[in-house]
């Protein structure tokens, strides 16, 4: 069998190359499902937020090794936040349902779709809440999450922060990001993960 082409041979090597420095130094995703998301009661939850994490800090290195400059970049950034949005989302979800399933929700705004004008009444099931949860909006999720005492407040605007940035990948608003697309939005929102996972913890712990 006649050897392969020297360009593939270099091609696979280069490929190789870039992958194992986007791997190196991460935690796998068994690891972050073990200490990161211990404290999140859904198996499959826990599982499927380590893997994004691990995903997305993988995806962060990709950008490094290829030096992404400009629409490149852009374009890794916007992945980021989504996936670091959704990370956020999943780790207030657990609480918020923790809450009310074991009778720690505090106030009454958790009981409308709208809290601030108290219109659309959630019609709870406390057994099971996600279902209900699942349809409620990111800004939801951080206002009663905040008002449940899982985030405080600085925290919480943070995460203000994010929802809208993430909001910015849609196509319609894609343009309002434009060369605010740097790597330090990145950084920030891992930065916003870190911290949520470090207030959901101690909000579990404390409420177990």
């Amino acid at each position: 069998m006649p050897d392969r082409p020297i360009q593939e041979q270099f091609g696979e090597r280069v490929i190789q190359a870039f992958t194992e420095f986007a791997r190196t130094d991460l935690k796998r995703s068994a690891s972050l499902e073990k200490d990161e998301f211990a404290h999140v009661g859904d198996v499959a939850l826990r599982k499927d937020l380590a893997q994004v994490l691990y995903g997305t800090r993988w995806l962060y290195k990709l950008g490094l090794a290829l030096l992404t400059q400009d629409e490149e970049r852009a374009a890794h950034v916007r992945a980021q936040l989504v996936d670091y949005g959704t990370i956020v989302e999943g780790l207030l979800v657990d609480c918020v349902a923790h809450a009310i399933r074991t009778g720690r929700a505090r106030g009454t705004a958790y009981q409308f779709s709208d809290p601030d004008i108290q219109r659309r009444p959630i019609r709870w099931n406390a057994a099971n809440p996600e279902g209900q949860i699942s349809r409620q909006s990111f800004w939801w999720l951080i206002r009663i999450s905040h008002e449940f005492g899982v985030i405080p407040s600085e925290l919480k605007e943070d995460l203000d922060w994010l929802r809208e940035r993430r909001n910015t990948v849609h196509l319609r608003r894609r343009s309002a990001m434009g060369q605010t697309a740097f790597i330090n939005q990145s950084r920030k929102a891992f930065e916003l993960v870190i911290s949520t996972i470090r207030e959901t913890k101690e909000w579990k712990r404390q409420h177990s």
